[in-house]
């Protein structure tokens, strides 16, 4: 009896073939060589190829939000040195990544966001989720006065959010964390209160 696959394993061998190549460069065949599994065992999982790259996109989003909250919920900083701390991570995973990757979900956005609203719909859901996390750290920091209340808590996450994931183009194509430390230091003097 042969090895019995399990969809958590291939949603994990798809998520990186996937962040890696793109939507479009990434084939069923490419990912049942990866996964080590037969077309069948792909088939009894997922309806299509769109399904398997929502199920990556719902799999990475909802683990991504579980660790973001995990993150916050335990830090003893202030709420803004805790959002400093949150994203000079994510620079410095990006940096030992070689800046090759980025953001899954940033990356179907960009690709296929336009094209297909399946998956821009869900890849929406995603950030959605994860800018929840970030305004509700961002809205205990405006109750500390540490954070401008000029803007919304939702609006502030908005705006690191889509600026943070905006420096991933120029970071792919220059291969350094130039353009992520310049949003880092221009988005918390702005954002302070």
């Amino acid at each position: 009896m042969g090895y019995k696959h399990s969809i958590e394993e291939i949603l994990d061998v798809g998520y990186d073939v996937i962040r890696k190549n793109g939507y479009h460069n990434v084939g069923v065949n490419q990912i049942l060589k990866e996964a080590h599994i037969p077309k069948g065992s792909f088939y009894n999982f997922f309806k299509s190829k769109e399904d398997f790259a929502i199920k990556v996109m719902q799999r990475y989003g909802e683990t991504n939000a579980a660790w973001m909250q995990e993150f916050f919920d335990t830090s003893k900083l202030s709420p803004i040195e805790s959002l400093k701390s949150f994203y000079k991570f994510m620079i410095d995973v990006n940096e030992k990544d070689d800046y090759l990757s980025g953001c899954i979900i940033n990356n179907m956005s960009i690709e296929v966001g336009r094209i297909n609203n399946t998956l821009a719909t869900n890849a929406n859901d995603q950030f959605i989720g994860w800018l929840t996390i970030l305004a509700n750290v961002i809205s205990k920091g405006q109750e500390q006065k540490e954070i401008t209340t000029k803007f919304s808590a939702l609006e502030i996450a908005e705006y690191l959010h889509a600026g943070f994931y905006g420096t991933f183009s120029r970071m792919k194509v220059t291969r350094n964390r130039t353009y992520m430390d310049i949003w880092f230091n221009l988005s918390f003097e702005f954002i302070q209160g």
